[in-house]
């Protein structure tokens, strides 16, 4: 009878078809069930299930959607975007599936809601994770769910490196896509501006290229542009040689802020003159203690660069020792721990020492008003500052342009990061959340208030109560708008995927 049924109303969708004994109860899933997924799926009662939920970085993003697709290649995306989209009538039409959701997890490094959802189906970019390197033409192929540290060590074996992340754990897809901090930046750019060609999946299941020659619009675009035209499954890189490079980490006594700072704009406004080297500055409160602390790194392997010299007159906590070796070896031993409830919000300003002592000063008193609200051994807090020379938006633009670093052309800068980590409860997350938004308001209003603004909001570091998108160059964000609408003509990204910063929500 349901047969004769359904012949009478014509080819079934996904989610009538399994109505009866073989549903799932999640339209989405069956879905991917239809498409011949189902050996890529995985639900909460497989045992494989909530070790993966348990990989994401941080707590705040260990959710627990319906299903995992987990595919194996661009081609099974296809299949998994073109079956989900297929069957989202049966979202909030009055079935009764309700409104459910689409993620895109790639290494699940990122924050908020950017790679996983509660109601509904994440796409788990696992098994996209290969590694290979065209000797004839220097392009390094990389799949968006590998890890930097993995790249790196097969990448090593070749004897060349591309302009990847500095902690090996975190993920290649949202690092591109949101610009991608390198310690190569001085020579090559960002991250993203490496990248010669993204392969994506479009919502319509169509697979492209997008270079400087094909989709050129939207090549340009992802640099930058984040979460709003496609899924990529494929990232060419340029490689460069991989020589081993010289890194330490300073660590200096916590009342020296000051000289600190005095050293962090002299090597901002001198970075041109030192394009090998690269320089991350490090605030820390842990157990009521403040520390100081700097990671240091010449990719050239030169020991002792004098870059450094205005550091090495600061009072240190103990030796500082460098280690000469491959970004693969640094990369791995390079990780920043994440099990707990944390946050990340960044602001950028001018290389002005004014700033970065006021920065130093209200994240003491941000340390202060936690330890009062949760308790001193329930957090720990850290601030970074890297440099943002203008040169960087010259190298960007060699290379085709990106969408963000026009932002940094007409002075030197500083991005500023700031995070906290709370170990007890979500309540006390909580708390941290309203004094991190404060401490945020005031280092901004200061700036302000000397003329240092910088509109750049940094994608990679910014809050999800931020408008990173939004605080790029007005032509960007209309470029951004054009390609969205031209290669996501439905507009499925901004309403289906919900993570990341979306064009949509920018103000016209």
């Amino acid at each position: 009878m349901a047969t004769a049924l359904l012949a009478l109303n014509g080819p079934a969708t996904a989610t009538q078809m399994f109505t009866g004994a073989n549903s799932t109860g999640f339209p989405p899933c069956d879905a991917l069930i239809e498409a011949g997924l189902s050996n890529r799926l995985l639900f909460a009662t497989d045992p494989e299930y909530e070790p993966r939920i348990e990989s994401y970085w941080v707590w705040n993003t260990r959710r627990h959607p319906y299903c995992i697709v987990q595919p194996h290649n661009a081609k099974e995306v296809s299949t998994a975007m073109t079956a989900l989209l297929g069957c989202e009538a049966g979202a909030g039409d009055g079935t009764g599936a309700g409104a459910w959701y689409i993620a895109v997890r790639a290494g699940g490094h990122n924050l908020g809601y950017s790679n996983n959802i509660d109601t509904g189906v994440t796409i788990d970019l696992k098994h996209l994770n290969q590694t290979t390197y065209n000797r004839r033409t220097n392009i390094a192929s990389i799949g968006p769910g590998g890890h930097w540290e993995d790249v790196y060590a097969e990448l090593h074996k070749h004897g060349v490196v591309v302009t990847g992340g500095r902690d090996g754990d975190v993920g290649v897809g949202g690092f591109l896509l949101g610009g991608g901090s390198t310690y190569y930046m001085a020579q090559t750019g960002f991250g993203c501006d490496s990248v010669t060609n993204f392969e994506v999946v479009l919502t319509n299941g169509t697979i492209v290229n997008a270079n400087k020659d094909e989709n050129s619009d939207l090549w340009r675009a992802l640099k930058g542009g984040g979460s709003n035209f496609g899924i990529v499954t494929r990232y060419d890189m340029e490689a460069l040689e991989d020589k081993n490079i010289a890194h330490g980490q300073r660590a200096m006594l916590g009342n020296y802020s000051a000289q600190l700072v005095d050293a962090v704009v002299d090597f901002t406004d001198n970075q041109k003159k030192y394009d090998k080297d690269a320089l991350v500055a490090i605030l820390v409160h842990k157990g009521g203690e403040d520390i100081l602390a700097t990671i240091e790194v010449n990719t050239d392997g030169v020991k002792d660069s004098t870059a450094f010299n205005k550091l090495r007159q600061i009072p240190q906590a103990s030796p500082f020792t460098q280690e000469v070796e491959p970004l693969s070896v640094a990369a791995a031993n390079t990780t920043l721990s994440g099990n707990a409830w944390a946050l990340q919000t960044t602001l950028t300003f001018k290389n002005d020492k004014r700033i970065l002592n006021h920065a130093a000063k209200i994240h003491k008193q941000f340390a202060r008003k936690l330890t009062q609200g949760i308790g001193e051994e329930s957090f720990y807090s850290i601030v970074f500052f890297q440099p943002l020379p203008s040169f960087f938006a010259e190298i960007s633009e060699e290379k085709g342009g990106n969408m963000f670093a026009d932002t940094l052309k007409d002075h030197n800068a500083i991005l500023w990061t700031a995070g906290v980590f709370v170990y007890t409860n979500q309540s006390d997350f909580a708390i941290a959340q309203v004094q991190m938004n404060k401490m945020v308001t005031e280092l901004k209003s200061f700036s302000a208030s000397v003329g240092g603004e910088n509109p750049l909001i940094y994608l990679n570091y910014a809050d999800f109560s931020q408008n990173p998108l939004g605080s790029y160059p007005k032509e960007n964000v209309d470029h951004m708008r054009k390609v969205a609408a031209k290669y996501d003509p439905t507009g499925h990204f901004q309403t289906r995927f919900p993570g990341g910063f979306k064009i949509s929500r920018v103000a016209a």
